[in-house]
């Protein structure tokens, strides 16, 4: 097959890097040998870097030079070569030159990759097909990140975003870097979900925490006003947007799933539902999702909205890696939990995991039952690979007192109890159970 590049692109970035300076520093920061594919233009650009690298001072002569002392003046055509590549060139064509160079690049790439791949089916055939597919996107998604070329800022450029950031947070009351909680002591701690973040929220069953980790998406597309993505491999979309539209217009759940609405709950459910049809909150539904489906969709969803700000996963216990570790749990959640990690920082975007809680602290002698590291179900590699731990408390899960129990709200706690980059600590909200929603307290 015949490999897509353009010989004249490759001279006119050669040239123009033989007779300007700054051409030298933008060529040599934005491309490599492999984006010259005519082999003499390819020894001429190295020759270019080598002198950059040596800070030599980069012309027709100081070239010539530098590929007589690595035997390739011979190869690239002489002297009367390189004089051809700066003639009539035009400065100001270097960015578009290079682009050009870049996507051949790119094409080269990715017709290299398919080759590969179709011989591989032709001798090995496929396994797992979704796995299969699945590092095959990840490589074009490499790929594909290269086809935008890298600029120079200047300190004038930069200080101008660093004054808008700094008046944006002048008008933010929480001053929070990172996507907002929506809960003010916890962003206080953690400064917000920040990119690339793993962030594991735990709790007993029935304690809340798909409750809060819907806050937490809410409150991120509300505040923020970034896209969320909801992988929720429990419950419908259907039942996660009634709980979302409750607490937001603050009609009872159980009224919204009877439909037994007077004219006051109807007037709020409208203005409600409107808000929550207008909030950039995508959910996935897939029941029994493998790891490799929650890989690929979140890559398709950030290719689609490259401003994606938060991905939550309800729950880690649901997610499987499509039977390759049968007979082990632990072995597979650790995969799982690695993976995720390594997901984050892919796609530069916090992942709020949610995860089950053993029967340990329950066991525990005393009072105090709130959960603590060691109480994290399946395995220790959870722990290990979150950048954050938070942990849901709430006293009246333990309260043999009916009164208790039949409050419409209580006070729960965040319990922040593994904050890599920042303090820990513990976080009171109240809990309002008849809208399934967790709040500041006082609304402060």
């Amino acid at each position: 097959m015949d490999y897509p590049f353009s010989d004249q692109a490759e001279k006119a970035v050669l040239g123009t890097m033989m007779i300007e300076d700054e051409a030298v520093l933008v060529g040599c920061a934005t491309l490599s040998d492999e984006d010259f594919f005519v082999d003499a233009n390819r020894q001429v650009f190295k020759a270019i870097f080598n002198l950059h690298n040596k800070k030599t001072p980069v012309d027709i002569t100081t070239v010539t030079d530098e590929l007589i002392n690595t035997n390739e003046l011979e190869n690239v055509g002489g002297v009367s070569f390189l004089a051809t590549l700066i003639d009539g060139v035009l400065k100001s064509n270097m960015d578009y030159y290079i682009s050009i160079l870049k996507d051949k690049t790119n094409l080269r790439n990715l017709i290299k990759l398919f080759e590969k791949e179709l011989n591989d089916l032709e001798k090995n055939g496929v396994g797992d097909v979704a796995e299969y597919l699945n590092e095959i996107e990840k490589e074009v998604l490499t790929i594909t990140r290269n086809r935008r070329v890298g600029e120079f800022k200047s300190t004038q450029d930069i200080v101008k975003v660093l004054q808008e950031k700094f008046f944006r947070g002048s008008h933010n009351k929480n001053k929070v870097k990172g996507v907002m909680s929506g809960f003010y002591d916890l962003d206080k701690m953690t400064n917000g979900w920040q990119p690339g973040d793993l962030i594991i929220l735990a709790a007993r069953p029935s304690m809340g925490k798909s409750t809060l980790a819907l806050n937490f998406a809410v409150n991120a597309a509300r505040y923020s006003k970034v896209p969320v993505a909801f992988f929720s491999l429990e419950m419908t979309a259907e039942q996660l947007v009634e709980r979302i539209v409750s607490f937001t217009a603050h009609v009872q759940l159980k009224k919204i799933r009877t439909l037994e609405f007077d004219d006051d709950d109807l007037v709020k459910f409208e203005d409600g539902a409107k808000k929550v049809s207008n909030l950039p909150i995508y959910i996935d539904d897939t029941p029994g999702a493998r790891l490799s489906d929650v890989q690929a969709k979140t890559r398709k969803l950030k290719s689609l909205r490259s401003d994606l700000g938060l991905i939550v996963i309800d729950y880690l216990g649901l997610i499987t890696t499509g039977g390759k570790y049968k007979n082990d749990r632990q072995q597979e959640v650790a995969e799982i939990s690695r993976t995720l990690k390594a997901l984050a920082r892919e796609v530069n975007v916090p992942i709020i995991v949610l995860s089950q809680l053993s029967r340990q602290a329950e066991q525990r002698k005393g009072d105090d039952k709130r959960p603590i590291l060691a109480d994290l179900r399946d395995s220790g590699a959870i722990e290990q690979d979150a950048d954050m731990v938070l942990f849901i408390y709430r006293e009246d899960y333990y309260s043999n007192e009916k009164e208790e129990k039949e409050k419409p709200q209580v006070k729960a706690e965040i319990l922040l109890s593994k904050n890599r980059q920042g303090p820990t600590g513990i976080v009171d909200v109240m809990f309002a159970k008849q809208y399934t929603e967790f709040n500041n307290i006082n609304n402060k």
